[in-house]
């Protein structure tokens, strides 16, 4: 049986000398992972055009026209219209009750973007609520968006597109119409 050429022991008084690649072009002293290397991966994976050059282009969307993502403007317009019809409809017949003004938004987003895909303030600002393909939201699906839309912390979770949590998680998107 024929033996191998083992390496001679480290020397000196280093006991990780061994553990270290001697054809690394590093110091004899310098420890195997420094910081530089540690870089890499604590700053988190690099995404190439993670943002796409337009809002929505990575869903599909057209960069402009019809079909285009509704940008920020337009969606807090429809969102200050239909908080507006909310609060005159509580001012009038339930004395302007808080909890009342947000269940009447409530209702108001379920039924309306169930039925017609929009809102009053969304028409006005000329907005559509799809599934994510353009088809018609279901209304569970609506359920979920409009109780997220709510609690108002999901609206400000924005991902790349422009989309707010609640949009992600009930697969919709708020396109120009």
């Amino acid at each position: 049986m024929a033996r191998t050429p083992q390496t001679p022991p480290p020397s000196g008084d280093d006991p990780a000398a061994g553990l270290r690649r001697r054809d690394s072009g590093r110091h004899p002293d310098e420890p195997l992972v420094t910081r530089r290397d540690m870089a890499g991966w604590v700053g988190g994976t690099v995404r190439p055009n993670a943002q796409g050059r337009w809002p929505g282009e990575r869903l599909g969307l057209a960069q402009d026209g019809p079909t285009s993502m509704a940008g920020w403007g337009r969606r807090i317009l429809a969102l200050l219209i239909d908080w507006f019809i909310a609060m005159i409809i509580s001012s009038v017949w339930f004395e302007g009750n808080p909890l009342v003004t947000h269940g009447i938004f409530a209702l108001m987003h379920v039924l309306l973007l169930s039925l017609f895909g929009t809102t009053v303030g969304k028409r006005v600002a000329r907005i559509q609520v799809v599934r994510l393909g353009g088809a018609m939201v279901k209304p569970l699906r609506v359920v979920l968006r409009t109780v997220l839309l709510c609690l108002v912390v999901p609206p400000a979770l924005i991902d790349p597109d422009g989309r707010g949590l609640h949009d992600r998680l009930a697969g919709t998107v708020e396109i120009r119409m």
